[in-house]
Parts: C-alpha cells; sequence; structure tokens
C-alpha cells in the first residue's frame, strides 16, 4: 500500500503543469513576468548548528528555500530541523537543536550574505534571521496581498531545486482543492510535497498570498498525518491574516515573551462529557497543574473541565485541535489574563466556577539557559531550568545547582564518572546554583592545579560525591 501511494504521488507531482525559463510554458508573457517576480524575493538559506543529544553534541548542516519580506532584511525560511532551539522535549535525554552558528543567505544573482538567527515560530516551524544593517536593502522584498481565496482557484507555488542547478527554483500549478474550517482556516493545495515548504504562493495575476507550510502543524505535533495513507506529508496555505501577523511578532525571546499557563491538558470528548452529565460542545480537561504555576495561583485544580474563555464556548473535541488554545495561551504574553468557566466533577456533584488566571512568562528553555564550557574537564555546564525540575519531580527550594549538559568523551569529567545530566550542588566545599558561581571556583582550581577535585552531585533521586583526577601539564 505505501509503494503504491509513493508511486501516485509521483505520478501526481509530475502531473502539476511546470513553468520555467526555459520550459514550453515559459512562453507565456505573464508566466515568465510572474516567475521574475518571485526569483528576485527567493532564497537558500545555508545554516550550521549543533544538536546536543545524551550530552554528546554534532554539528549539523542544512539548506532549505527562504523569502524576504517585510521589514527590510528579514529572511523567512524552513526551522522544522532548527525547532528544538526554543522548544519541544527539553528535559535530559532528549534531542535538543542549538541556535544556528551560522546563517548565509544567497540571493538570486549569487550573491551570500551573513545572517543573523532570530527565532522559529513554534506553531509552524517558521524560522526569522536578519540581514546585517549594511545590507538589508540588497534583497528585495514580497509583498502580501489579503485576498479571498476560492475553492480551484488556480495558483502558483515553487520549490528549490538541488544546489548547482540553474534556475534555483522552478514554478508549478497548483489549486486550492480544500478550505479547512476547522480547528482554524487553512487552505489546501493538493498533494504537494514538502520540497514546497516555506516557499511562496502567487496568483495568476502575480500576487503573494502567503506560503506553504506543513498542515500537520496545525495539529498534535506528535501526530502528524501518516505520508504512506496520504500519498506523502499534506502541505497547504497559512491564512493570510494569521501570516501578517506572524511577521510583524517574530519570535525573538526578548522581544516578546511566551505566556504560560502551567497545565497539562486533553480534549473533552463528546463520551466524557455524556459521563458527567454535561452538555457543553467541547473543552478542556486539565490532566495536570505544574506546582506554583499561574493555574495553581488562580485555583485549576487536576480533572476540572475548562468549558469557556471570555465568555465563549470552547469548542475542543479531539486532541488535534489543542494546538490553538495553546497558541492563544502563548499569543496572550505575560500578563495576560484568562477568564475560565470551569466544571468541577466530584464524587456525586458538579459545581461551575468562574476561574480568573493570569499568564507568566514562558519558563526558559534549556537551549536559552546560560551556559559555561569547562574546557580543562571537557563538560559545558548550564543553569537549571523548568524543564529539569518537572522531569525530576524536584523543587528549586530544595535543590540548587548546575546541570552537566555536555561533555567530551576521554576527558576528565567522563572518565571518572561525571554524567550528563548530573545535578553538580557543591564543587569541593564550594555551593553552586548557577554558571556565575561556577567560573570563580574552576579558575582557583585550574590556578592551584589541584590534583582531585570532588563534586557532590544529584543522581537517580539521591547525592552522590564524584571524585575527579586531574592531569594538569
Amino acid at each position: 500500500m505505501n509503494r503504491l501511494a509513493s508511486i501516485l504521488s509521483m505520478i501526481l507531482l509530475l502531473s502539476l503543469p511546470v513553468f520555467g525559463q526555459s520550459g514550453s510554458d515559459a512562453t507565456s508573457a505573464d508566466y515568465q513576468k510572474i516567475y521574475k517576480k518571485v526569483d528576485r524575493v527567493l532564497v537558500s538559506v545555508q545554516y550550521k548548528a549543533e544538536m546536543t543529544f545524551m550530552g554528546q553534541s554534532d554539528d549539523i548542516e542544512g539548506r532549505v528555500a527562504g523569502l524576504s519580506v517585510e521589514p527590510a532584511g528579514t529572511i523567512i525560511f524552513d526551522g522544522t530541523t532548527l525547532s528544538g532551539a526554543h522548544f519541544g522535549a527539553e528535559a535530559y535525554g532528549a534531542p535538543r537543536v542549538e541556535k544556528p552558528k551560522s546563517i548565509k543567505v544567497t540571493d538570486y544573482k549569487g550573491n551570500t550574505y551573513e545572517a543573523e538567527f532570530i527565532g522559529v515560530d513554534q506553531f509552524s516551524s517558521i524560522a526569522f534571521c536578519r540581514l546585517p544593517d549594511s545590507v538589508k536593502n540588497a534583497i528585495e522584498s514580497a509583498h502580501f496581498d489579503t485576498q479571498e481565496l476560492s475553492l480551484g482557484q488556480q495558483i502558483l507555488v515553487f520549490w528549490m531545486l538541488p544546489d548547482g542547478f540553474e534556475p534555483r527554483f522552478q514554478m508549478s500549478g497548483s489549486r486550492i482543492t480544500n478550505i479547512l474550517t476547522k480547528p482554524e482556516e487553512y487552505y489546501l493545495t493538493g498533494e504537494l510535497t514538502t520540497d514546497f515548504i516555506m516557499t511562496p504562493v502567487v496568483t495568476t495575476s502575480g500576487k503573494f498570498v502567503g506560503v506553504i507550510t506543513p498542515i500537520s502543524r496545525i495539529g498534535s505535533r506528535s501526530a502528524p498525518f501518516d505520508a504512506g495513507e496520504s500519498f506523502g506529508v499534506p502541505v497547504g496555505l497559512m491564512p493570510i491574516d494569521r501570516f501578517n501577523e506572524l511577521l510583524s511578532k517574530p519570535p525573538a525571546p526578548d522581544e516578546f515573551k511566551r505566556g504560560w499557563l502551567g497545565i497539562a491538558l486533553q480534549a473533552l470528548d463528546p463520551e466524557i462529557a455524556a459521563f458527567w452529565h454535561i452538555k457543553v460542545p467541547g473543552g478542556i480537561i486539565v490532566s495536570e497543574v505544574i506546582p506554583n504555576s499561574p493555574a495553581e495561583k488562580a485555583g485549576l485544580k487536576q480533572g476540572d473541565f475548562i468549558i469557556g474563555l471570555d465568555s465563549a464556548p470552547i469548542d475542543i473535541k479531539d486532541d488535534a485541535d489543542l494546538t490553538v488554545f495553546r497558541k492563544d495561551i502563548s499569543d496572550l504574553g505575560a500578563g495576560g489574563v484568562m477568564n475560565m468557566m470551569v466544571v468541577r466533577p466530584g464524587d456525586s456533584l458538579v459545581d461551575t466556577l468562574e476561574i480568573t488566571a493570569v499568564l507568566d512568562q514562558a519558563p526558559t528553555s534549556a537551549s536559552d539557559a546560560p551556559s559555561f564550557e569547562e574546557k580543562n574537564f571537557d563538560m559545558t555546564v548550564r543553569d537549571m531550568v523548568f524543564a529539569d525540575y518537572n522531569a525530576r519531580s524536584l523543587k528549586p527550594e530544595e535543590i540548587s545547582g548546575v546541570i552537566i549538559d555536555k561533555e567530551e568523551p576521554g576527558g576528565w569529567a567522563a572518565v571518572d564518572g561525571l554524567r550528563p545530566g548530573d545535578i553538580i550542588m557543591k564543587i569541593n566545599d564550594h555551593k553552586v546554583a548557577s554558571v556565575e558561581d561556577c567560573k570563580p571556583i574552576f579558575a582557583g582550581i585550574e590556578k592551584d592545579k589541584k590534583r582531585e577535585v570532588v563534586f557532590m552531585i544529584w543522581r537517580y533521586n539521591k547525592t552522590q560525591f564524584v571524585n575527579i583526577k586531574t592531569h594538569w601539564e
């Protein structure tokens, strides 16, 4: 079945009309004009980053399609691989992609520019970078028009050819094949492949109306569409109002603080609602409340049903719809207010409550935490973040220290028994609570050329002592 699906997907893709600078359909003056217009704002983005897994790091490289947008000097590109830089499973043991070490942007003339990484939007995986002020106007920018698209309407889409090909991009015809209304409006554009991600969509009159993103981004990130059953990864057109909002508020950590409620949640499906005789179109089940979170401070409890928000019912019956709710919380930002209608099931009664929560700033990620590379011991330590405490069921007031984030095989730390994920609480007789505490301690050890260093660590829910022998040259 999967092999047949792949064959049908390829046939469908090859059946799309293709337009290029030298193709048979390129004789149309309109297509030539549109191609040249789009080609001027399309770029290729090459990046180098570092992926950390189980305390070991490896360099990764990527080449993806990018697009120059307003304000001048802003480049957006496919950040799927880089999305671990700001979100995801951040407890020790999960892969994490660090911020890119370098980003190079190449325009249609072959000019290459160094760019500064800004961030990745966690809901669409659109990444942002910025050209230096000295060259920010070197590449023309795409201007997007608000336009009502209709079912069956013809559009033009672009995909990037392998490195070394000329022209760099190919233009293909497609159509709006469906218009989703739930969990939010989204335009399906047929069975395009992931090669089209983050390339622009243009009408036959030459108007930019958005970019292609994976449809699975609007649902559960952990449960994307099955490529074998759907003849490939479905992609489509993000609504223009949402896209323009994203462009106006790039996900730079220091510029916009994402809102955080502090609950684990699942959809209130009809069967659970019927069991408690609750007649609502849908809602949110609070499956966990994080200690000291805005949710706990507001009075939310495990097992509560959130059925309304700001006097409007919550029409969520499936876990795939939860992303929209999470996005609404994030967009409210730190200090945002959530007025919730809550149903609280009891032994025999069901209470209806009005609960107001004031959102906090989303906790700092492991990638954004201050870190320090101790080269003598061949390890990197960082400050502890919320995910570290949550994964270990610890409280900040009970345990303080720094996390061993990375280490080199064969280094002093690795050879004598320190491990990534260990919490260092003391170095010799010195308590540590942050990487700033560690720096002068390690400097003193190097100055005195101490032959042994004792680390008091927290591992497997108990305190242990590890004696590290040094080998100074």
